[in-house]
């Protein structure tokens, strides 16, 4: 897999170009579904204990992501699937379809929290108050219903992006588990890395910082993000 804040990053700029070039939203939606996006990104690694979502909530999330692990068929297989990122999707779904329903605001709440936290922690800001933090902003959306209509698609959007990311290493993911175990990759064995070397810490991710430089320039450019000079 890619570091988890190679994913976040990756997610959050996918997340953010759909937003701004797709959905056309407004800068505090914009915001709202990058983030999101960011954290759906860190989503597929729930299958290992040692993943940066596994790591939220301490034992509880460590003993679900082992789980999550024994159900799927280990690291890389069901959650990196097409299949696995259909049912995430399908279950943010679900979960904000029947959010007035006591289960789906639970399910839904659940969903949110793991979301922003998973993010939270794979950009640094980890220990207790992040996870009160990402329960709080859970909480606060559920509320106040913001964005909501919107987390499907950023779980499908950032799900994606983590294929496709740890499809560039020498690793690559089983598309089509569990018709076939085969793992497919997108880039031929000389130039596929691993994970956390020098080509993902040195070339992936500045061209992903670079990449989310520009959609904020050009989010500036059209007029969403308001910048005035002093």
């Amino acid at each position: 897999m890619c570091l988890g804040h190679t994913h976040a990053l990756s997610g959050a700029l996918v997340g953010g170009a759909l937003g701004l070039f797709v959905m056309h939203l407004q800068v505090d939606q914009l915001a709202l579904f990058t983030g999101l996006s960011a954290g759906a990104a860190v989503l597929p690694d729930i299958d290992h204990p040692n993943s940066s979502l596994a790591h939220c909530f301490g034992f509880v999330t460590k003993t679900f992501a082992w789980l999550i692990g024994r159900i799927s068929g280990g690291h890389r297989h069901l959650t990196h699937a097409i299949l696995g990122v259909a049912l995430f999707s399908i279950l943010a779904w679900l979960a904000v379809k029947y959010r007035p329903d006591l289960a789906g605001k639970i399910g839904l709440g659940i969903f949110l929290t793991l979301i922003i936290a998973a993010g939270q922690y794979a950009i640094g800001l980890r220990g207790h108050a992040a996870d009160v933090l990402a329960i709080v902003a859970a909480v606060a959306l559920l509320v106040s219903r913001t964005g909501l209509a919107h987390v499907a698609l950023a779980v499908l959007a950032g799900c994606t992006t983590h294929v496709v990311g740890d499809m560039l290493t020498d690793e690559g993911c089983p598309l089509a588990f569990p018709f076939s175990r085969e793992h497919q990759r997108l880039l031929p064995g000389p130039l596929a890395f691993t994970t956390g070397t020098r080509p993902e810490l040195w070339v992936l991710d500045p061209a992903l910082f670079a990449g989310f430089g520009w959609l904020i320039y050009r989010a500036v450019q059209l007029g969403v993000i308001k910048y005035k000079i002093p």
